[in-house]
């Protein structure tokens, strides 16, 4: 989850906000929440003797272990191209009763294309997603990066776009930048250092914990009630290791799990936010920059180490 800072505000349609509570509240009890995955099916650095067919393919049955067919990957069509691992590894996640959806053909962002470039990459994307999907819906479509635009036109403009082609949009509302941990234990596990993996995993689980909980908080600051949850994570060879654990840290919090068509249909997911930004964020986090709400407090992920670890 990264933190936003408001770039621009227009005030076109106003919205119905609801007041910052007081004092602090309780988070529910049976909070609901779909996973989603982005950046299939070549996610992340490999670590050695791996390949993609193996890391979909554990994802897939751990997903499947907890009855959570159905669950969406986010794909980038050029990591298909002339690579027989990844189209592989692509089938073996529908057949295992997976879905797939848009995250653009090459990953572009849209901060950093025009409008037209970007509506040319999710089109230039269809045609994989057609034919491994075959009948399936995947006229989801996931920003890569989270980024919607750094100006009210682009924002429009490409949600006019995605809603003129038939696509909803899978936004996000629980994120603790689980990617960030795969390339140190490709690292890691190149050099077999067991007690930096072993810090890696405790690091991530303490992180889950830290910004889910984070991630719910917000929702009473700027909502006033908790609302069904999408979180974010990669299909990385990490967080597939790690899954089993954050299935577990899940139902601990006592999260009830939904399809993503089902918690998408909440009110808020389709609120009109007549704001744009130039850095990334959830949902949840775009509503509480519009509105200059306070965050609650809450522990960093650790960069640095992540980056010097098994160098």
């Amino acid at each position: 989850m990264k933190y936003l800072y408001l770039f621009a505000l227009v005030a076109l349609h106003p919205l119905t906000w609801a007041a910052q509570p007081s004092a602090p509240r309780a988070l529910g009890a049976h909070p609901v929440v779909t996973l989603t995955f982005d950046d299939l099916p070549a996610a992340g650095s490999l670590p050695p003797n791996t390949d993609r067919t193996q890391i979909l393919t554990k994802l897939a049955d751990e997903l499947r272990s907890n009855r959570l067919e159905g669950t969406y990957g986010f794909v980038n069509a050029v990591d298909l191209t002339g690579d027989a691992d990844a189209q592989n590894a692509l089938h073996i996640w529908l057949n295992s009763g997976m879905n797939i959806g848009n995250h653009t053909w090459s990953h572009v962002l849209l901060t950093e294309s025009t409008v037209k470039a970007f509506e040319e990459e999710i089109a230039k994307d269809e045609p994989a997603l057609e034919s491994f999907a075959q009948v399936r819906d995947w006229r989801w479509f996931r920003y890569p990066a989270l980024l919607e635009g750094e100006s009210i036109y682009k924002r429009r403009a490409v949600l006019r776009y995605l809603a003129g082609h038939g696509y909803r949009v899978a936004r996000v509302t629980l994120d603790f930048q689980d990617d960030e941990w795969n390339d140190p234990y490709a690292r890691c596990v190149a050099q077999n250092d067991t007690a930096a993996i072993q810090w890696l995993k405790q690091s991530y689980m303490e992180s889950a914990v830290e910004y889910i909980r984070a991630g719910r908080e917000e929702q009473l600051i700027v909502f006033g009630h908790e609302i069904p949850n999408v979180l974010l994570l990669h299909a990385t060879a990490f967080t597939t290791l790690m899954l089993p654990d954050l299935m577990t840290l899940l139902r601990r919090e006592g999260f009830v799990f939904d399809g993503l068509a089902h918690v998408a249909s909440d009110p808020i997911y389709t609120r009109e936010l007549n704001a744009a930004f130039a850095d990334d964020g959830t949902l949840t986090n775009l509503f509480m920059d519009a509105k200059n709400l306070k965050y609650p407090p809450v522990k960093p992920i650790p960069e640095e180490r992540l980056k010097t670890i098994c160098q």
